[in-house]
């Protein structure tokens, strides 16, 4: 059962569902005048044991800022919570502290409380983050348009490709360019920049934290619209580039491949002249996601062409 069957079974009712969830629609929830949203890693799986646990930490941080300026919101306050595994010491904590307080110095975020426990294995971290709408609107992921266009900001794929090139250490390509796909795996870059304009022109607006057709099909389901989106139109790094060249298969990653934490959004038209704004398709109203110019031969886990 992936995130998605649980919520369609136990929380997509009657009972359980309120105004404040957003009818499980949406990555945030909505109560007193605050959006809220919360993001949990894990040892294993969103880092890893020998990572520096100064950069886990500000990890932690950035994919749960992701969520809320993606909405067009700036967030304000946190909650920290903290499952320590068993191989965790006073070392590892305070150099993960150190972590926390400096991006919370650069987000401006402030830490009102949380709760610590142990495991007896692997550290499950996680953060509820939160922001003050003061009259502003935010984005929804529902509320795409048809006809408006589809645009992602940065470059898309680096963080799963990152994490090949850990696995994968034998990888013919420059040290550069593995060592900028493993940062970008390990150091989230979230678009703070572009809150406001996200605010002012998306009509529809998520992170890509599960991959970019895991993303758009959350916008697309939950809009009840399709997309087409252009394969090449894809903005890639220079590195990301360099390892698809390398191994053609792993074009997969950048339209599966999670923990980018750029925004997929909707607008009208124009919405490119921004910088670090791409345009990539267009919303469409049959609900078939259709992935033009793309090698279908080429083997893609969860990807189909219609939802």
């Amino acid at each position: 059962m992936n995130e998605f069957d649980f919520i369609n079974k136990y929380l997509s009712s009657k009972k359980t569902s309120s105004k404040f969830s957003l009818k499980y629609k949406d990555d945030v929830g909505y109560a007193n005048n605050n959006i809220f949203s919360t993001d949990t890693i894990c040892e294993g799986v969103h880092f890893h044991r020998d990572d520096e646990p100064f950069l886990v930490a500000k990890k932690l941080i950035r994919v749960n800022v992701s969520d809320i300026i993606a909405k067009g919101i700036n967030p304000k306050f946190c909650l920290l919570n903290l499952s320590l595994g068993k191989n965790v010491d006073d070392v590892w904590i305070n150099n993960f502290m150190k972590g926390i307080d400096s991006d919370l110095n650069f987000f401006k975020l402030n830490l009102i409380g949380g709760d610590t426990t142990k495991t007896l294995h692997n550290s499950v971290l996680s953060l509820t983050i939160f922001g003050d709408l003061k009259g502003k609107k935010f984005i929804k992921r529902s509320s795409a348009k048809k006809n408006h266009f589809l645009y992602v900001t940065g470059t898309i794929g680096d963080s799963a490709l990152g994490l090949y090139c850990r696995k994968n250490p034998n990888i013919k390509i420059p040290k550069k360019h593995t060592d900028y796909l493993k940062n970008r795996y390990l150091l989230p870059e979230p678009r703070t920049e572009l809150t406001n304009f996200i605010n002012k022109n998306a009509s529809s607006s998520t992170d890509i934290s599960d991959g970019l057709y895991s993303d758009l099909k959350n916008i697309c389901t939950t809009s009840n619209l399709g997309a087409e989106i252009y394969f090449a139109k894809i903005p890639l790094s220079i590195a990301a580039q360099r390892i698809i060249k390398e191994n053609s298969q792993l074009k997969e990653k950048i339209i599966n491949g999670g923990d980018d934490y750029e925004i997929l959004f909707t607008g009208p038209n124009g919405l490119d002249k921004k910088k670090n704004v791409t345009k990539i398709g267009k919303m469409t109203g049959d609900n078939k996601i259709n992935l033009i110019d793309f090698d279908d031969s080429i083997s893609l886990e969860g990807y189909k062409h219609e939802i």
